[in-house]
């Protein structure tokens, strides 16, 4: 696969999918590809995934705009929560470090507790597979654009990286990492990885 047929293919999707932009780069073999969201561009990265294109994705980033006075601004998002009483404690902490505002925390005394924040928009990237886990499923998650605001300053990085694969194989890595199926001891043996 090259980068010229994954130009024609972005170029073709930019004629029927009008929320998409694609930019060239100085680099002939980058493109930005700017569109509506995760989601968004998720289902276009999978579509071309079965289609049979090869390619690697950078960590997305926000549209950024600059204020009237030259100050960088970046888009906000409300964001509601619904979480059972005992699970406040875990969302307010991995918020935290994303920037959010608490703007509003209700407790209608049914065992759910319903908050409000103004988080920037960059600060949720990822964070509904955290939320989703910290709450084991049962949490409820909503967000909208609210407005753009100022830059908020760096947002704390990820912790642990992941790997993805399509196919079974071997794999070495250190003992205390997890795979599926056999256990690697300290005495430096492989162990066999399975599809997930």
């Amino acid at each position: 696969m090259t980068s010229r047929q994954i130009r024609e293919r972005l170029l073709r999707e930019v004629e029927r999918n009008v929320a998409l932009r694609v930019e060239e780069t100085d680099a002939p073999d980058t493109f930005k590809v700017s569109g509506r969201g995760e989601l968004h561009l998720g289902i276009l990265m999978e579509t071309m995934r079965r289609e049979g294109y090869e390619f690697l994705v950078s960590r997305p980033r926000v549209i950024t705009r600059e204020g009237p006075d030259g100050e960088q601004l970046e888009p906000y998002e409300e964001l509601a929560i619904d979480v059972a009483d005992e699970q406040v404690g875990i969302v307010m902490e991995k918020l935290g470090p994303r920037r959010a505002e608490l703007l509003e925390m209700r407790n209608p005394g049914r065992g759910v507790v319903r908050m409000s924040f103004r988080i920037p928009s960059r600060g949720l990237f990822g964070y509904r597979s955290e939320f989703l886990t910290d709450t084991r499923g049962n949490g409820i998650l909503h967000h909208r654009f609210l407005e753009y605001g100022p830059w908020a300053g760096p947002l704390a990085g990820r912790s642990r990286g992941v790997m993805v694969s399509m196919l079974e194989g071997w794999r070495w890595g250190s003992p205390s990492s997890t795979c599926r199926s056999g256990a690697r001891s300290s005495s430096g043996r492989r162990r066999r990885c399975t599809r997930g």
